[in-house]
């Protein structure tokens, strides 16, 4: 089973609709990011993280250039940041489509992505449908003929 955040876009109001927007983002590491990490990351969305990504890889090249790093210490620095974007892939994702496009509404634990938006669906639409439950007023307050407040007793004690 894999957990899954569940995301829809801010303007979205319409269940039907919902159905086509949902997102869900899996917590787990993902072998396709560690592999392709910057082009993996702009697919998902996470441009900043792509971005950074590849301006660390030029900030490596030219230290290697300018300071003399060894190709071998490059590879291993390379090899560590592509298992950081593989482990962290999905966090990344997450927080971009986090940032301003969608929201958070739900998390879901599923064993494939098509489970979890089912459950994830069925649950929106139960919670834009039902109506709130009133609480009942507590029984020391129904009956007026109780001297003081509450479960006080009068002003002799």
């Amino acid at each position: 089973m894999t957990i899954f955040t569940v995301h829809i876009p801010v303007e979205a109001r319409d269940p039907e609709r919902i159905a086509d927007q949902i997102r869900l983002v899996p917590e787990k590491a993902s072998l396709a990011a560690f592999f392709f990490g910057p082009v993996w990351l702009a697919a998902q969305g996470a441009y900043l993280a792509a971005g950074g990504f590849v301006l660390a890889v030029i900030a490596l090249a030219a230290s290697r250039v300018f300071l003399g790093l060894s190709a071998e210490g490059v590879a291993l620095i390379l090899c560590l940041m592509q298992a950081f974007i593989g482990l962290e892939g999905h966090q990344m994702a997450r927080a971009a489509a986090s940032r301003g496009r969608s929201r958070l509404v739900d998390v879901v634990n599923a064993a494939t992505v098509e489970e979890g938006e089912h459950i994830a669906l069925r649950r929106l639409i139960s919670a834009q449908t039902a109506q709130p439950v009133r609480p009942a007023a507590p029984t020391y307050m129904r009956d007026p003929d109780l001297p003081g407040i509450g479960l006080f007793p009068g002003a002799g004690g």
